[in-house]
């Protein structure tokens, strides 16, 4: 019987990276806002990472966001060398570990992801005066660090205010993830192999500080809308 549903929990969850692998790639091809600092802008697919986190777990979720970018190269072509799926990649794998529990792979793997960039010679330490450029970004990690990220599975299967914040955390968390993993492949893409100077990238990163944390605050929002709605839905028809 434990065999039993081993399989049908595995082939439920392949089912699922399958069905979310072709939503992510349809919406990976519709256009939002602006992008700054270089000439894109962010697809629809970035509202569903949550989504694909909650709902398909660790593996399949990263599965489902490379097969979907991937196919969606033909008709939005890669910024970054064919590797735009690893700051997806990086938003659901910590939202999916939070939900597993597995509290200190996720914030080791958010640490490591923040000193590579805040160490890289291409990265602005301070934006203006003695604000950090990614003041944001240690906001996150101070949430991922406090007691709220380990109430969040189980907040998840509440309801009112509760299953709001836990939906928002892993939104807001997973998607400053994903912010610094682009940001680092910007600098390769830019720095390292554009040519471009450390100097005149702090000139770039300078116009981004003042416009990232709306665009990255409005991503939370839309994705944590989506995450509940999907979440409610589901305890509405399969209960």
């Amino acid at each position: 019987m434990h065999s039993l549903d081993h399989h049908r929990i595995k082939t439920r969850q392949v089912t699922l990276a399958a069905s979310f692998a072709a939503v992510y790639f349809v919406l990976r091809t519709i256009p939002t806002f602006q992008m700054v600092g270089i000439s894109g802008r962010f697809s629809a697919a970035d509202f569903l990472l949550t989504t694909i986190a909650m709902l398909c777990g660790l593996w399949g979720g990263v599965l489902s966001v490379v097969i979907g970018t991937t196919l969606a190269y033909g008709l939005r072509p890669p910024i970054f060398f064919g590797l735009d799926f690893l700051p997806a990649v990086a938003d659901v794998a910590i939202a999916a570990l939070l939900l597993k529990g597995r509290y200190r792979t996720a914030r080791g793997i958010y640490v490591a992801i923040f000193f590579a960039f805040v160490l890289s010679p291409y990265s602005l330490l301070f934006g203006y005066g003695y604000v950090p450029y990614t003041w944001l970004h240690i906001v996150a990690l101070i949430v991922l660090l406090s007691p709220i990220a380990a109430k969040v599975p189980a907040w998840l299967s509440g309801h009112g205010y509760r299953q709001i914040v836990a939906i928002g955390t892993l939104a807001f968390v997973g998607t400053m993830a994903q912010h610094l993993v682009g940001g680092l492949l910007y600098e390769l893409a830019v720095g390292v192999v554009g040519g471009v100077s450390p100097s005149s990238l702090a000139l770039s990163w300078r116009i981004i500080f003042l416009a990232y944390p709306i665009e990255r605050l409005l991503t939370v929002a839309f994705s944590t809308i989506v995450a509940l709605a999907v979440q409610r839905s589901l305890k509405k028809w399969m209960p």
